[in-house]
C-alpha cells in the first residue's frame, strides 16, 4: 500500500528576477508636483510627503528623497489599515446585532444591517488620521496602489550608496509589477553587484504569510513535522486575514458617472465592489515574486502530511477534505484519501472539511456565478439607464 504524497516543495528563485539604475524620463515627466499642499513637521499629510519625495528626487536632494517617501509609505500603510479595520470592525459589529424585527420584511433586516454598518463607520472613520483615504487624492492613491514610490526610492537609495535597500526596493515594485522592462533590467543590474546579496533581497510590502509559508516549506524539507503544522497554519490564519482586508479595503467609493435609480445604483456599486474583490486572490498569490494560484490550498497539503507524519490522524483527513473542497478530482489527494481511509484508526467522518474552506469555497463558487450572471445577462444595446454597465464598474483597486 503506498503511503501518502506529501505537498510539493514551493523554491522562490529571487536569482531569476532583474534592473538598471535609472527611471525613465517619462516616470519623473509622468508626476506633476505642485506646492498647493505647504505643511511642515509632523503635520505633513501622506500626499505631502509624497510629493515632497518626488521633489527631492528630481532636485536630486537623495537623503530629503529617502526620508519624505519612507514616512509617506508608512503613512499610506497606516491610513489604509485603518480603513481597513473600521469596515471590518464595523461589518461584525452589525452581524452580531439582533434585528429589530423578528423577520425580514421588505429586506428591513438587510437595509437595517446596511444603516447600523454606516453609522459604525462614520464614528470609527472619524477617529482616522488625516481624514484616512478619503484625504488622498485619486492619483496619488493611485500611485500608491501601484507601488510608484518604489521607482524613485531605488535610484534615491543607488545614489546614497543603500545597495541592499536599492534592490529590495525594485524588487518591491516588480512583485507588484512584474512585467515592467525597465525595473527587471534594474534588478538584473544590482544582482550583479558584488556588493548585493540577492538572498537577503527582501519584498518590503510582504505580508507575514509569505515568510511564515516559506518557512513551513523549509521545515518540510528538514522533515521537521511539528515546525511545518506550527509555520503552515499560522501562514494559513494569516492569508485568510490578509484576504478579508484586501476584500474590505475593495468596499471604497465609487462614481458611478450617471444617477441611476435606487435599486441599479445598489447594484451597480455592489458589481464594482465584487470584481474588486474577486481580484485579491490573485493579487496575494504571490511568493516573493512567484505566482502561485493553488497557494491557499496548498498549505491543506502541507497539513494533511504534517499532521500524518506525528499522528494525528483526524486533523490528517480534515486536511484532505479541505483541499478537495478546491480540487475535487485531484489525483494525488484522491489517493492519499483512499490511503487514509484505509488506516485501522480513520473512521468516514473524519473527512470532513474544516469550516474556513468549506465557507471559503462556497462564498467563491457564489460570487463566480453571480459574476457569469453579471456578464452575461446585463448587457444592453439599447443603453438602457437600469443597465449595468460591466466596463464602468471595473476598480483599479
Amino acid at each position: 500500500m503506498a503511503v501518502p504524497v506529501a505537498a510539493s516543495c514551493v523554491c522562490v528563485r529571487l536569482d531569476k528576477m532583474f534592473v538598471l539604475v535609472f527611471l525613465c524620463v517619462c516616470l519623473i515627466a509622468k508626476l506633476c508636483v505642485s506646492s498647493e499642499m505647504v505643511v511642515t513637521g509632523a503635520e505633513k499629510t501622506c500626499d505631502a510627503l509624497y510629493r515632497d519625495g518626488v521633489q527631492a528626487y528630481l532636485e536630486e536632494r537623495w537623503q530629503d528623497c529617502i526620508d519624505n517617501l519612507e514616512h509617506a509609505l508608512s503613512s499610506y500603510r497606516l491610513l489604509k489599515q485603518t480603513t481597513v479595520n473600521c469596515r471590518l470592525t464595523c461589518h461584525a459589529a452589525a452581524d452580531e446585532t439582533s434585528p429589530m424585527g423578528p423577520k425580514s420584511v421588505d429586506d428591513l433586516q438587510f437595509f437595517e444591517k446596511m444603516i447600523r454598518k454606516t453609522l459604525c463607520l462614520l464614528k470609527c472613520n472619524k477617529h482616522n488620521p488625516k481624514d484616512g483615504l478619503h484625504g488622498l487624492p485619486k492619483s496619488v492613491l493611485k500611485e500608491f496602489e501601484d507601488l510608484k514610490p518604489y521607482e524613485y526610492l531605488q535610484l534615491c537609495y543607488y545614489q546614497k550608496n543603500l545597495l541592499q535597500k536599492a534592490a529590495s526596493a525594485v524588487f518591491t515594485y516588480l512583485v507588484n509589477n512584474p512585467d515592467n522592462k525597465v525595473m527587471q533590467e534594474n534588478l538584473k543590474f544590482y544582482s550583479e553587484l558584488p556588493e548585493v546579496d540577492m538572498s537577503e533581497v527582501v519584498n518590503f510590502e510582504a505580508r507575514n504569510y509569505v515568510s511564515l509559508y516559506i518557512h513551513g516549506a523549509e521545515a518540510y524539507q528538514h522533515e521537521d513535522y511539528k515546525s511545518v503544522i506550527s509555520y503552515i497554519e499560522e501562514s494559513l490564519e494569516d492569508y485568510l486575514r490578509a484576504e478579508d482586508e484586501c476584500r474590505a479595503y475593495c468596499e471604497g467609493p465609487f462614481d458611478q458617472g450617471w444617477f441611476p435609480d435606487f435599486v441599479s445604483s445598489i447594484a451597480n456599486h455592489f458589481t464594482y465592489c465584487l470584481k474588486c474583490k474577486r481580484r485579491c486572490p490573485d493579487k496575494l498569490n504571490s511568493l516573493n515574486g512567484e505566482k502561485h494560484q493553488d497557494l491557499l490550498a496548498s498549505h491543506y497539503h502541507f497539513l494533511q502530511y504534517a499532521y500524518y507524519k506525528v499522528g494525528n490522524l483526524r486533523k490528517a483527513c480534515e486536511a484532505v477534505a479541505s483541499y478537495l473542497m478546491f480540487y475535487p478530482a485531484d489525483e494525488t489527494m484522491m489517493n492519499n484519501k483512499e490511503y487514509y481511509f484505509k488506516l485501522p484508526k480513520v473512521e468516514k467522518d473524519f473527512f470532513t472539511p474544516r469550516e474556513e474552506a468549506v465557507e471559503y469555497v462556497q462564498r467563491q463558487e457564489y460570487e463566480l456565478r453571480l459574476l457569469d450572471f453579471i456578464e452575461n445577462e446585463f448587457s444592453f444595446k439599447d443603453g438602457s439607464e437600469n443597465a449595468i454597465d460591466i466596463n464602468e464598474t471595473e476598480s483599479h483597486m
